[in-house]
């Protein structure tokens, strides 16, 4: 994970040269954050999904 937040850093970085280290920490957690949070409820809506069986196809 660390390696892994130390490569957004960077990039962010790179996109954003002008950023001190501290609004680079923030961004990372909250760019970490947000792709967590969308995973989850992307991951939760499929378990909920479920196929429509009134409708026959064949």
């Amino acid at each position: 994970m660390t390696d892994t937040y130390n490569q957004l850093k960077q990039e962010l970085s790179v996109l954003y040269p002008g950023v001190t280290d501290t609004e680079l920490n923030e961004m990372t957690n909250n760019l970490i954050q947000f792709f967590t949070i969308a995973s989850k409820a992307v991951y939760e809506a499929d378990k909920v999904h479920s196929p429509l069986k009134d409708i026959d196809d064949t």
